[in-house]
Order: C-alpha cells, then sequence, then structure tokens
C-alpha cells in the first residue's frame, strides 16, 4: 500500500514535470533551447534579485542592507517579497550568468509540486487514490493563473501550500490534530506573505464550508473545534511575525503606503466578457496588465463543477453550501472594495485577480465531488452541463466582440479587448470533446486516458496561449554579456576606492532582452553601489528626494541613474561612468568623486527640495553644502524664442548665450524624451538607453562662457521663455568646492557587505559629516566608540555632527522591527507547542471522561 501511495505522488510530480517540459520545449525556453524569458518582473526585477541571493548564499554572507539597491536600503522587504521560497536554495547549484536558466527549473520544479499537494488533497479529503485524480492535479497545477503568472515564480508556492492548508483544517475537524494546519499556513505566509495574506482568508471561508458541510455546530466537541482553529490560526499568523513586523515596516517607506479612495468604491471589476476566461486562450502575455479573472480549469472540470449543480444525485443543501462558497469568492473579485481587501487593501498595479487561483481551486475541488457522486453519469445533467459550458464561452465572446463596436459607435476610444476567433471555436470543440469523453467513461474507466489526454492537451494548449504571445531573449547573449560587464565592473570597483559609487550609461546586457530593458535593477545583478532600483519596496522619499534633484522616475517603485549632473555626481560619491562601445567597456568619465560621506557646512540642515525645480534644487543645495551664495548653476541668457506648430507638437527654437564655462543642463517638467526630439546647434542629442517619459535632467554640452547656442526642442508638451530651463554648471567654483568636499571626505574602510559603514575622518573645524546614504531608523552612529545622533537632511539623507579632531565612524544597520519579530515568533511557537500539549493530554483526557460519564448515565 505505501508502495502504491508513492507511486500515486510520482506519477503527480513527473506528469506534471513532463507536461511543462513539453511546453518549454515546444517554445524552446532553456534549459531545452537558447530562449530564456526576460520579460516582464522575471526579465526585470526576479533575475537580478536572485543572482543577488545566490551570491550571498555562496559567499556565506547574508547581509540585509544592500548598497546595490538605489543609493542603499533595507534588503529584507525583497528578501520577505521574493526570496524566502525554500526552492531558492538551488541556486547555488548555477553560476551567476545562469540564472535566466536556474529561474525555469524552479518554476518547473514548482508546477510539479503543485500535482504532489493536489494529489494529497484528494486523497485525504475524498480516501481514494487512482489515476483518474491526476485530471483534477494536472487541471490544477496548469491552471489559468499559472498559465498567465507562471514567470512570477514567487506566487507559485502559495498554489503548493493552499492544499496543504486545506488538508491541516480538515484534520482539525476530523482529528483536532493541530500542528499540519499550524505549519501549513504559518509556511504560507513565510515563503510569500502576500499571497499567504490570501490564504487566510481562503482558510477563514474553507472553515466555514466544513462546518455548513458537516453540520459541525450540532456535534458535541464543535465548541472545541473552533476554539482550536481559531487560535491555531491566530498562533501561526504571530509565528510569522519575524517576516511579517520588519516587512511592514519597510513597506510603510514605500508609496504603496498611500491610501485611495478610489480602490474601495463597489464599482464591479468585470462583465460577462470574464466568461471567455473559462476557455483556451482567454488570456495572452501581452494582455497580462489588464485583462479577467484568470479562472481557466479545462472543460472537463467545468463540464464537472456544473454537473453537480445540475444532478440529482447531489443532495441540495450540499449545492447550496457549495454555491454560497464559490459566489462568495466570485463577489470577492468582481467587486472593487473586496477584491482591494484581498490584495493587502491596495489595488494591484497590473496583474489583476491575483487571488483568481483560490476560486480555482474549489471549483476542481467541488468538480472532483461531482465526479465522487457520479453526477457525469447522469446523462441529462451531462449534457445541461456541456450544452452551459458551450453557452458561456459563447456569452463571454460576444460581449467582448460586442461592447468594442458599440463604444466605437458612441464615437468613444475603443478598448483594448484583443482576442483571437480562433481559441473560441477550439474552446468550443473541446468542450465537446469533453462531454462526450465523460460520457464514455460513465459507461467504461477505460475512458479515463481519453479524458486525461483532453485535459493535457486543454492545458497545453492554453499555457501555449500565453507563451506564444511573448517575446524570448537569448541565453547565450545573457551569458557573454554578464560575464563581460561583470569582469570590467568588477575591475572598476578594484581600481576605485571605498565607499564610492558607479554607473553604467550603456550596458550590453540589454542586448539579451527581447524588449526595452531600462537596467533599473543592474547595480545589483552585478553587485556594485549604483542609484536605480526597480522594486515594489522602493523607499518613497528616496526616490522623491533623487527625482527631485533631476533623475528620472517613472513611477513609485522605480528610480533610474538617467538625469545626473556632475554635481549630483559628486553628491552621491559617483567614480565612474562606465559604457560599452564596440564590445569593450569603458570608463568614460571619472569624477574623481569625494567617497559617500563628507564634511559640509551646517546650513545643510536648513536646505529644503522644491518639486520639478531640479537645477535650481542642485544650485541651492551646493549653495548650503558650502556654506556660501555662489552661483553654481548659472541661467544662461535666453536671446529670442520661436515656436512653430509641426503636425501634433511644437518646435520651441531658442537662441542662447550662455553665462559660464562649462556644461549646459536642460531641465523642464514635464517632457516625454521618448516621444520629443532636441537638438543642439542642428545636432540631435542621443537620446538615453532608459526610456524617460517626463521630467529629467539632460546634459546639453560642454560650452563657454558667452558662446551662443541653438537649441531646439520638439515636443508636445507646452513651454515658454523661462531661463531656468537652461543652466551651466560654473566648472570653476564647482571644482574649488569638490576638491575641498574631497580632501574632507571619510575614509571608508569597510567593503559596505556586512551591514555597516566603517572609516576615519580628521575633522578640521566642528561641522555636520553628510551621508548620501537614505535615512532609516535601523541605522545607527557610533563616533569613538559613543552612540551620536542621526540627522534627516536633503530630502531622506544623513548627517552627523562631529567636533574637532579626529574620529573613527561607524555606522551599523539593524532592519526595523526584525528583533521585535523574532520576540514574538519565538513566543507564539512555545505557546503553540503548550497548546498542543494541552489539546493532546488534557483535553484527550477530558474528553475520556465526559464519555464515560454520558455511558454510566445510559
Amino acid at each position: 500500500m505505501r508502495k502504491h501511495k508513492s507511486l500515486y505522488y510520482l506519477g503527480a510530480f513527473f506528469i506534471n514535470l513532463a507536461i511543462i517540459s513539453i511546453i518549454f520545449w515546444s517554445v524552446g525556453l532553456v534549459p531545452f533551447g537558447d530562449n530564456n524569458f526576460l520579460s516582464s518582473d522575471l526579465g526585470t526585477q526576479y533575475i537580478d534579485f536572485l543572482t543577488e541571493l545566490r551570491r550571498q548564499l555562496v559567499n556565506n554572507n547574508l547581509h540585509l542592507y544592500l548598497f546595490s539597491q538605489s543609493l542603499g536600503d533595507n534588503f529584507f522587504p525583497i528578501v520577505s517579497y521574493y526570496l524566502l521560497s525554500p526552492f531558492n536554495l538551488l541556486l547555488v547549484l548555477f553560476k551567476n550568468y545562469q540564472i535566466p536558466v536556474a529561474a525555469d527549473i524552479l518554476i518547473m520544479l514548482k508546477i510539479s509540486t503543485m500535482g504532489v499537494t493536489m494529489a494529497l488533497f484528494l486523497s485525504k479529503y475524498f480516501k481514494k487514490i487512482g489515476s483518474y485524480n491526476y485530471i483534477f492535479t494536472i487541471a490544477y497545477s496548469f491552471c489559468g493563473f499559472v498559465a498567465s503568472y507562471f514567470y512570477d515564480l514567487m506566487w507559485l508556492d502559495a498554489l503548493i501550500m493552499l492544499p496543504l492548508v486545506a488538508i491541516g483544517i480538515m484534520r482539525i475537524v476530523e482529528s483536532n490534530k493541530l500542528a499540519g494546519y499550524y505549519f501549513a499556513l504559518l509556511f504560507a505566509i513565510i515563503f510569500n506573505y502576500y499571497l499567504g495574506y490570501m490564504l487566510c482568508f481562503f482558510s477563514v471561508a474553507f472553515f466555514i464550508y466544513l462546518i455548513m458541510e458537516r453540520d459541525i455546530l450540532k456535534m458535541d466537541n464543535r465548541v472545541q473545534i473552533i476554539r482550536n482553529y481559531i487560535i491555531t490560526s491566530v498562533l501561526a499568523g504571530l509565528s510569522s511575525a519575524v517576516v511579517l513586523l520588519p516587512t511592514f515596516a519597510g513597506m510603510l517607506n514605500t508609496g504603496k503606503s498611500n491610501f485611495d479612495l478610489t480602490n474601495y468604491l463597489p464599482s464591479f471589476r468585470f462583465g460577462f466578457e470574464a466568461f471567455t476566461q473559462l476557455g483556451i486562450g482567454g488570456n495572452t502575455f501581452i494582455q497580462r496588465l489588464h485583462h479577467g479573472p484568470s479562472v481557466f480549469m479545462t472543460s472537463t472540470v467545468l463540464i464537472l463543477l456544473l454537473s453537480y449543480f445540475f444532478s440529482d444525485r447531489v443532495s441540495r443543501k450540499e449545492k447550496i453550501n457549495s454555491a454560497v462558497f464559490m459566489g462568495i469568492l466570485v463577489v470577492s473579485m468582481l467587486i472593487t472594495t473586496f477584491n482591494t481587501i484581498w490584495h493587502m487593501f491596495q489595488n494591484p498595479a497590473g496583474f489583476p485577480f491575483r487571488n483568481s487561483f483560490i476560486f480555482t481551486f474549489i471549483c476542481i475541488f467541488i468538480a472532483y465531488k461531482a465526479f465522487d457522486d457520479g453526477a457525469f453519469k447522469d446523462k441529462n445533467a451531462l449534457i445541461k452541463s456541456t450544452s452551459t459550458a458551450g453557452i458561456l464561452i459563447c456569452i463571454g465572446y460576444t460581449t467582448l466582440w460586442l461592447i468594442p463596436k458599440l463604444i466605437e459607435k458612441m464615437n468613444f476610444e475603443t478598448p483594448d479587448n484583443t482576442t483571437n476567433g480562433y481559441y473560441f471555436w477550439v474552446s468550443i470543440i473541446c468542450i465537446v470533446a469533453s462531454g462526450f469523453a465523460l460520457y464514455l467513461f460513465s459507461k467504461d474507466k477505460k475512458y479515463q486516458f481519453l479524458v486525461l489526454l483532453l485535459v493535457i492537451f486543454e492545458v497545453v494548449a492554453n499555457f501555449d496561449s500565453v507563451i506564444a504571445t511573448a517575446d524570448f531573449g537569448s541565453q547565450h547573449i545573457y551569458s557573454r554579456q554578464y560575464k563581460l560587464e561583470s569582469e570590467a565592473l568588477s575591475d572598476a570597483k578594484h581600481d576605485s576606492k571605498p565607499g564610492h559609487r558607479i554607473i553604467v550609461s550603456k550596458s550590453g546586457i540589454n542586448k539579451a532582452f527581447p524588449e526595452q530593458y531600462n537596467n533599473y535593477n543592474d547595480p545589483m545583478l552585478f553587485d556594485i553601489n549604483g542609484l536605480s532600483l526597480y522594486s515594489s519596496t522602493l523607499n518613497q522619499e528616496t526616490m522623491m528626494t533623487l527625482n527631485n534633484l533631476g533623475y528620472f522616475s517613472k513611477n513609485v517603485r522605480r528610480i533610474s541613474s538617467s538625469g545626473g549632473t556632475e554635481l549630483t555626481n559628486a553628491l552621491f560619491g559617483i567614480n565612474y561612468n562606465i559604457r560599452q562601445d564596440n564590445k569593450k567597456y569603458k570608463i568614460i568619465d571619472n569624477y574623481d568623486a569625494p567617497t559617500m560621506a563628507f564634511m559640509v557646512d551646517p546650513a545643510v540642515y536648513d536646505f529644503q527640495m522644491m518639486p520639478m525645480r531640479a537645477l535650481d534644487n542642485q544650485n541651492r543645495l551646493w549653495q548650503a553644502l558650502t556654506g556660501t551664495n555662489t552661483q553654481f548653476m548659472r541661467n544662461a541668457q535666453v536671446d529670442s524664442m520661436k515656436q512653430q506648430r509641426i503636425n501634433k507638437k511644437t518646435r520651441y527654437n531658442y537662441q542662447l548665450t550662455t553665462t559660464a564655462n562649462g556644461v549646459l543642463y536642460f531641465y523642464v517638467s514635464p517632457i516625454n524624451y521618448n516621444s520629443s526630439k532636441i537638438y543642439v546647434n542642428g545636432k540631435r542629442i542621443d537620446p538615453s538607453q532608459v526610456l524617460i517619459e517626463n521630467q529629467a535632467v539632460m546634459e546639453l554640452g560642454k560650452f563657454e562662457d558667452g558662446q551662443a547656442v541653438n537649441v531646439q526642442v520638439v515636443t508636445k508638451q507646452p513651454m515658454d521663455v523661462s531661463p531656468g530651463y537652461f543652466k551651466t554648471l560654473d566648472v570653476e567654483p564647482f571644482l574649488a568646492s569638490k576638491k575641498v568636499f574631497k580632501a574632507n571626505s571619510l575614509k571608508i574602510t569597510s567593503d559596505l557587505k556586512h551591514d555597516t559603514i566603517k572609516g576615519s575622518i580628521n575633522a578640521k573645524k566642528a561641522s555636520p559629516l553628510f551621508v548620501s546614504v537614505p535615512y532609516d531608523k535601523g541605522w545607527k552612529a557610533y563616533d569613538n566608540g559613543k552612540k551620536v545622533k542621526i540627522n534627516k537632511v536633503v530630502g531622506n539623507l544623513m548627517a552627523v555632527d562631529l567636533d574637532k579632531g579626529h574620529h573613527h565612524i561607524v555606522f551599523k544597520y539593524e532592519v526595523p522591527g526584525l528583533k521585535t519579530g523574532w520576540i514574538v515568533t519565538l513566543v507564539s511557537l512555545v505557546l503553540f507547542g503548550l497548546f498542543q500539549i494541552y489539546v493532546k493530554f488534557f483535553e484527550k483526557t477530558s474528553t475520556k471522561k465526559r464519555s464515560k460519564i454520558h455511558k454510566q448515565s445510559l
């Protein structure tokens, strides 16, 4: 029997592995070809974060503050959101340049493991083990959610854990065994707290469903069951505090903490067009940011689900219980208010309905109940359910095709509801074929393999409908370019002193990507101290500080190194600007910058940013740092400005005269450089490697004082004669001040890889030590061993006051909330252990006594 069970679970794993291997092989994805999935979040975030995690694991140096996260930031929120899957330990088997290969293999293993946990759930709930179970394990493992979001591999762990959470709840109800549920829910939250949060809602709903299904409220031990469930749930949640508390503390610093009332208005999220999601091809990769709920579950499961409600073999009570359960989940996706609550009180920025996998699981579960009750053997129910499935698909596609035409006739913009009519007919054919196959199966069990083959065909076809619409990168090019850039940056780091930053203005790794790649997370990818970052955990104040100084930010999740000036390069300790030309990396600029900490004037404490005044901010900031009234950024003289309408754009022709020697900069807000053109003396300025879609400082070239310059800007944005658009960094006073700052820089001796900054400095007079690292409550500063106060300056940066004399400075970082989280977790673990002992021994004894007294009374 044990051997039979082992073969059953191995079969669930390897059937899934074979299916996903066929899908990846068919499109030549690594490890079966050269294509890699360097698109969407996998290419722009996960690869970078996984590379950093792999680096730390291999080097046995786990640190929770990274200077490769923009100017530096708490790494813990990224770890807890993206990297806590136990599958990630396999990264140590790969080289840094092989991480895209590793990501695909992790996806394959996770999808295969889903089959195992679903097979376990079916065997525990229905007490049946058979090859027909694979119909449902495959439908679950390759459901619409997985096909739509497989490249967001962190979410796949939740689908592995969901059946285990359900099993744990069953064990509480059936035998008062708590440990399975406790650890399943705990690890679900730890592996990915975002979807783990959703599984907490599922847990409550499934427990209530079992209460109704099994009439627990009429049982003698109903109070015990409900109490044990509630206490175990609370303790499991509290035990995850080691992850939740520091993550919550970190996420409060992001733009996601903002409240938007419109996200709670009771509006509808979708209409009848959502029925297309029940068929093959309901989603494409192109529609990944905006689409209906991904609830594809195969035609077989859909027909069985419907037959559950049509068949007389299922009791009215069971139908009502299941309908209420499904209805609650539908409403939670349909109504904006509830959908926002499900998504941790935030409206998803793309990838909507991330809770749809829970609805699909329940549908598959109820479909199996129909299968177990023999509902599909009821010919009338089978005919009705097959017909209804087809009608639902027809309604969905009719709505999807009809609405755009009606909107177009009303002269509104046609919505983007790209659909492929081919999938409509494929879905209809599959529904008919599945209905017929189930009919044959009802007559003879040997046809179960026909049903299984149809299910496999549908999941492959649906997965292909997503993956076939995506563009792939090249693993060969990625590996080669990664090695080249990594070697060049390693040499640059070796030549540069500790405490400096590096920017790469043109990267060769972009050649490996199938779409526009903006290099946001390259500092983390290549282990350098940089400026840019793309993450849901980006500190909002850091982003605003950089944005107000002229750096490009598309939204609250992104900050780019594009938009810097020589002044900001000095401010942030940027020593080198590196770019690839003719397949070779070169240091094109050596800024000879101070380190990221140097002595400044006390006037820095009075400096305040002005929004959308980047060049003015830079000038006033340098004045504050130097304690002078010197005009470091000098306005160019606007001799004339003419404008001419060209199609839907306007050409602004400025005739300027510079007023200082140095680099001339241009800044206006807002302006879309991606759709605009800028010419200086008739020569077009090369656009940035990054697509700049709003404001950022742009360098126009070096000019002498009094030189005539013609600037033409072709754009949709309105502009005027303001001389503040054009400013020259006066090179002589700037270089003189930079030299002073460099001479008074902190000599950093630490490698910045152990959550510390160490260095020494000889202060010639009492003044602040400015540190171009974001202010964070996790930092503690020590001067010659004595703790000193850290002041918040220049938006979101740091400064400490130093007296005259020699100083040994140490900054130590501790993740806010981590110690408290550990205490709560350990206390909760102990409390659960004690509660487990109570339930197992004392409660069991009291139950026996009550049973004995009951028998004696009889």
